[in-house]
């Protein structure tokens, strides 16, 4: 019963912060995710990958990783310990984004965000 309890704060945890995201993040971008992965993981243009980067750094959220796609296949992941160790730092999400950039693929980008329990 207590691992069930658990189980289901998380899943409340999880979907305020969907919704959070949804709200302050995501608002007025497409998502790309046409059904190649699970659909509460949201896929971005490079264009809208940027704009959800600024947004995050403005709000004062963190990334823990970034992950691309080409065509709607896993390509990589990037993760804040590859770059230190602060996901609220945007030096390392922006660097990591820019470096993808240079590859010249026409990626998908989606990432793992930290949104602070007291904004949820």
């Amino acid at each position: 019963m207590e691992k069930f309890q658990k189980c289901k704060a998380n899943k409340e945890e999880n979907d305020k912060k969907l919704d959070y995201l949804n709200r302050n993040v995501f608002f007025g971008l497409e998502n790309q995710n046409s059904g190649f992965d699970s659909e509460s993981i949201k896929y971005f243009l490079e264009d809208d990958f940027k704009i959800i980067l600024d947004r995050i750094e403005d709000l004062n959220l963190g990334v823990n990783g970034i992950e691309p796609w080409f065509d709607e296949e896993f390509y990589d992941v990037i993760v804040v310990e590859d770059w230190g160790n602060n996901p609220f730092d945007p030096n390392w999400y922006k660097k990591a984004f820019e470096n993808l950039k240079e590859e010249k693929k026409n990626l998908l980008y989606a990432a793992s965000y930290v949104v602070p329990l007291n904004l949820l």
